[in-house]
Formats: structure tokens, C-alpha cells, sequence
């Protein structure tokens, strides 16, 4: 059996969640102090006031998950700790389950494609994410617009 993180199409995500009130500080903080860009900005407004914003960097790379409340979420969604990007979703969670890993969202649609997490033994939350044609609408928007500008 091959490695798992053969599946994967990226460097690690580190997930990290941030309140509102302090998503625009944190995100041009992180730009400015660890020569990071933007890469995608996608908001989910039937899930509240949720934003996710992805930085990345030479000093490693955030999934920011901006909201005030992760009240009716799933609760794997607050023990997430690492997004990696695949190409092929279904074969990466079903090798995942092959190398003894409890799969706990099959794959999911989301703004910018598609979104799907196992959890290792000891409950390591793990996240994959597939983009789609309609998500690469969210990659390198304008900053000014969003707000994220320095």
C-alpha cells in the first residue's frame, strides 16, 4: 500500500480559527510578517458570518477560519488542525480508511469546491479539499476590495 500523503497536492495547511472582530488584522499581520499572500478568500453565509481566507508562505501556510461561533457545526470541524489539497477526493478518504483512518465527512461541496476530513487514530482531524472549476473564481482576488491591503 502506498503512503497516504502521496494523495496529498500540497504542503500542509496549519487551521487556525479567529474571531471577526480580528480576521482583517490577523490576515495583513500574517501577510506582512511572514511574507504571506492571499491565496483564496471564500465566504459560506448560510453558515453565519463565516469566512475562510488561505495564506500562503515560506514559513508555512494558514486556513483561516474567520467566524464569531462554530454553534451548529459539526463537531470535527473545531478539532480540524491541517488542510491538504487532493486531486482526487474520493480515493484519497478511501485510502485513508484503508490505512486505518476514520473517515468523517465524505466528500462535501463547498464555494470553492469540494471539502472532506478522516481522523487519525488518537483524533487528529485531517481536511482535504478538491477545487472545482467555479471555486477558482475565489483564487487571487482583488485585496483592496476585501479589505486585506497593507
Amino acid at each position: 500500500m502506498k503512503n497516504l500523503s502521496s494523495d496529498f497536492s500540497s504542503k500542509e495547511y496549519i487551521r487556525v480559527f479567529v474571531k471577526v472582530a480580528e480576521g482583517t488584522s490577523f490576515i495583513k499581520n500574517y501577510v506582512k510578517n511572514f511574507d504571506a499572500e492571499v491565496e483564496y478568500v471564500f465566504d459560506m453565509p448560510k453558515l453565519g458570518n463565516l469566512r475562510v481566507v488561505a495564506l500562503t508562505s515560506p514559513h508555512g501556510n494558514i486556513s483561516a477560519v474567520i467566524t464569531d461561533s462554530l454553534e451548529g457545526f459539526p463537531e470535527y470541524l473545531e478539532r480540524t488542525k491541517v488542510l491538504y489539497w487532493t486531486k482526487d477526493m474520493e480515493s484519497t478518504l478511501r485510502n485513508a480508511e484503508a490505512a486505518g483512518m476514520k473517515v468523517l465527512q465524505e466528500k462535501s461541496a463547498v464555494p470553492i469546491g469540494f471539502q472532506g476530513r478522516y481522523e487519525t487514530p488518537g483524533g487528529y482531524v485531517v481536511e482535504l479539499a478538491e477545487v472545482s472549476e467555479e471555486g477558482k473564481q475565489y483564487f487571487h482576488q482583488d485585496l483592496e476590495k476585501l479589505g486585506y491591503t497593507l
